[in-house]
């Protein structure tokens, strides 16, 4: 998921100019707006992080169920090894549904920069 992100870069040389040329409310307002756009971005960018880690939960969760059955599995009841199973059975699906979906996103992409 890409997200648009604010130019600080041009909030600050508004900040900036507004220092050197304006009024005590122009400087107020481009802090402030600096400010902002900090925080949105920051924001931002954290949806994105959790996103990512929330897209790749269920191939973690096989992984390490899988790692539990590898290590444990003689020392696990048969309704906790099928459920690790299951766990690992759904990881692989997650897996290969976001692979599919990068696949097309990426043939999307091509589609839409022709």
């Amino acid at each position: 998921m890409k997200l648009p992100y604010f130019k600080i870069k041009d909030a600050f040389n508004e900040a900036k100019d507004s220092f050197s040329y304006g009024s005590g409310t122009d400087k107020f307002s481009s802090t402030a707006k600096l400010l902002g756009k900090s925080v949105a971005n920051i924001g931002m960018l954290a949806v994105e992080i959790g996103a990512e880690a929330v897209k790749n939960l269920p191939e973690a969760t096989g992984k390490k169920a899988q790692e539990l059955l590898d290590k444990n599995s003689d020392s696990m009841s048969e309704e906790q090894i099928e459920k690790a199973r299951r766990a690992v059975e759904l990881g692989k699906e997650g897996k290969e549904r976001r692979i599919k979906k990068e696949r097309e996103d990426r043939v999307k992409e091509r589609q839409q920069e022709s």
